[in-house]
Parts: C-alpha cells; sequence; structure tokens
C-alpha cells in the first residue's frame, strides 16, 4: 500500500534523514521517501505488517508528526 503524509516539520537534509530511518526501521515498510521542498513523505508499507496509526506514531515520537 502506498500513502503520503504532511510532515511539516521537514526542514533539511538532517530531517529527511532522519524521517526515512525511522520509518524504515518498522516491520512492514518497504521504502520511505521524505521531501524537504514539499513537507511529505511517501511510504510503501504491507498494512498486514504495519498500520497507519503506527506509522504516525512512530514520526510523532522522533519529532516529525505528520498533520
Amino acid at each position: 500500500m502506498d500513502m503520503t503524509l504532511k510532515v511539516p516539520k521537514i526542514r533539511c537534509d538532517g530531517c529527511v534523514a532522519t524521517v526515512k530511518r525511522t520509518l524504515s526501521a518498522l516491520p512492514g515498510v518497504e521504502r520511505a521517501a521524505a521531501s524537504e521542498q514539499s513537507k511529505e513523505v511517501r511510504i510503501t508499507f504491507d498494512p498486514a505488517r504495519v498500520s497507519e496509526a503506527q506509522l504516525r506514531a512512530s514520526l510523532t515520537s522522533a519529532g516529525y508528526p505528520a498533520a
């Protein structure tokens, strides 16, 4: 499944790297791509292994809550 989330706190390359690393560490996340310009994260994941709520909670824990 593919999903795009707005993450307003993405402001630099370090933010992009942190968001990607945080999401990629979750079981079931196949791909995570973040953009500083659009302030979006595109995630490809297996919904049988990880939920949208878990993705959002992981981002929030890392300091990058999704809008």
